[in-house]
């Protein structure tokens, strides 16, 4: 198996200290973390809601069954 050399591709290797600085993902990944959460927390609130929704509508349904 052949040795692959990143210096011919123009990669610049990096020590420890200057990885450690990296975090790394940019526009992209900040886009997917935010679409990520506001989709978790819609879901949330719709789930809730429809919860609530049940709930309501089925306490009236037997209230009038039963009366």
């Amino acid at each position: 198996m052949k040795k692959l050399e990143l210096k011919n591709l123009d990669v610049q290797e990096m020590n420890t200290t200057e990885m450690s600085k990296v975090n790394g993902g940019g526009i992209l990944n900040d886009l997917l973390s935010n679409t990520v959460a506001t989709v978790g927390i819609t879901v949330s609130v719709l789930a809730t809601n429809l919860v609530g929704f049940l709930g309501y509508t089925l306490n009236k349904l037997v209230g009038a069954i039963l009366s």
